[in-house]
């Protein structure tokens, strides 16, 4: 692991309590109510795991395994290994994400959600790339907006290393 290459750019404290804030605007919203999450793996993983730890409704919970990149390069192709097993007919969902980039893997996975009619749908992303998608237009909640620079740790990786970091960092290599 080239620890050498990476640039703190979030650290695990301030990652932690926006996680926390955002629970807490969830737990107020659905209430009385179920919420289905779907997690998109892996890099959601570490976010997903922290922000339903802090929810104090009732939940249940699915992933969707997709990919659409190779090291730091986009394939601009979707393959979904994974989709959701839980029937999300008239329910509400949120959808949890770590990144978006240039919003062509969400709008895709949105679709697919979107055609098996949940009640509603609510998008969370970890950080927000919003100069790399300026005609994404699905209402979504971003916790962070971070520069057009590749992004490491928390979920995030570089050919499947430092995922497991618990502060994101920029990648210098390469």
């Amino acid at each position: 692991m080239q620890i050498d290459k990476l640039e703190l750019y979030l650290p695990e404290d301030k990652i932690q309590n926006k996680i926390k804030d955002y629970a807490e605007k969830l737990n107020k919203l659905y209430e009385g109510k179920t919420l289905y999450c779907i997690g998109l793996l892996n890099g959601a993983l570490f976010f997903m795991s922290d922000l339903l730890k802090q929810l104090k409704i009732q939940i249940v919970i699915d992933t969707m395994s997709i990919s659409s990149y190779i090291g730091t390069q986009s394939t601009n192709k979707l393959t979904i290994h994974k989709d959701i097993s839980k029937d999300i007919t008239g329910q509400d969902v949120l959808l949890i994400e770590d990144l978006i980039d240039t919003g062509k893997t969400l709008s895709a996975v949105i679709e697919q959600i979107q055609a098996k009619k949940p009640n509603s749908l609510q998008v969370v992303c970890l950080a927000d790339k919003i100069a790399m998608h300026p005609n994404f237009n699905y209402p979504y909640d971003a916790l962070f907006i971070v520069p057009n620079e590749f992004i490491v740790g928390y979920g995030f990786d570089y050919n499947d290393q430092f995922r497991q970091l618990p502060n994101v960092y920029i990648w210098r290599g390469e």
